[in-house]
C-alpha cells in the first residue's frame, strides 16, 4: 500500500540528502524532475512503492547527475528496478 504521506516522507528524505550536501538552491533543482514526474501523474504505483523502498542518498545522486528529464527518470527507473510494460 502506498500513500501520499509515505511519498511526501520520502520525496523530504531525498531533499535532505541534496540540501545537506549541495544546498538548497541546488537541491530544490534536483528535485524538480522528481516532483514534475510524480505531481503530473506520470508516475504509477508500481514506480512509487518500488521508490518509496530505495535508499533516499541513492535517489538523491541520480537526481544530482544532471541531464534532461527523460534521462534522469531512466537512471531512477534502473536504480529502483522498474520496467514498463509496452
Amino acid at each position: 500500500m502506498i500513500s501520499k504521506s509515505k511519498i511526501d516522507n520520502f520525496l523530504w528524505e531525498v531533499e535532505k540528502v541534496l540540501m545537506n550536501r549541495y544546498g538548497v538552491d541546488a537541491a530544490q533543482r534536483d528535485m524538480s524532475t522528481l516532483y514534475w514526474y510524480i505531481n503530473t501523474g506520470r508516475a504509477c504505483v508500481e514506480f512509487l512503492h518500488l521508490l518509496t523502498k530505495a535508499k533516499p542518498f541513492m535517489v538523491a545522486r541520480r537526481l544530482h547527475n544532471g541531464g534532461s528529464d527523460e534521462e534522469i527518470i531512466k537512471r531512477i527507473k534502473a536504480l529502483i528496478g522498474f520496467r514498463e510494460v509496452a
